[in-house]
């Protein structure tokens, strides 16, 4: 695939088709972004849909000087701020979707189960700033200097929401009274 600044320069001259190789790269990671910030799959294709005609009609606002990516990411980061925002509650994690992992009996895939669901039902409790960047770190392993530019925020700033964020997901476990197992 072509360096996103080519396609960009290319679709920026009139070539509309180019833009498909930008959604095609960079699908997957936005409708992730989606599930993760939202919680729920079965919006993701309409606001992944949206964010990228966003950026589409704002490709002549991008400095050249940053990545891409990180100035993409942060645009899909801002619109799902905005629709929490408009939102004014929490997302009901009973519609997200968890994936099992497997495991050798039944016994320990429902276990399993039930402890994601119980984590995923407390990082729901977060705030999105939080929440965003403890999921960033720890489920999709991205490092520091990897966060900081997705979000576009000082490495600093990075740190402080995942202390911030780890101590607030503590709290909340130990506050259902079922903290059992789960180790941060």
């Amino acid at each position: 695939m072509q360096d996103d600044r080519l396609i960009i320069e290319e679709v920026l001259q009139g070539n509309k088709e180019a833009y498909s190789q930008i959604i095609q790269k960079y699908n997957k990671r936005v409708r992730l972004l989606i599930r993760k910030m939202i919680g729920q799959p079965h919006l993701e294709q309409d606001m992944a849909q949206e964010i990228f005609i966003k950026v589409y009609y704002h490709l002549g606002d991008y400095s050249k000087s940053s990545e891409f990516g990180a100035w993409l990411y942060r645009i899909a980061t801002n619109y799902c701020f905005d629709e929490l925002r408009n939102r004014k509650r929490s997302i009901p994690v009973a519609e997200a979707e968890i994936e099992l992992a497997t495991s050798h009996t039944p016994e320990l895939e429902y276990l399993a189960k039930e402890q994601k669901v119980f984590l995923q039902n407390r990082m729901m409790t977060l705030e999105s700033k939080y929440r965003v960047v403890l999921e960033l770190r720890y489920l999709q392993f991205l490092s520091y200097e990897e966060i900081s530019k997705e979000l576009d925020v000082p490495i600093s700033t990075v740190r402080t929401r995942l202390s911030r964020g780890k101590a607030k997901l503590r709290h909340a476990i130990a506050n259902s009274g079922k903290g059992g197992d789960l180790h941060l």
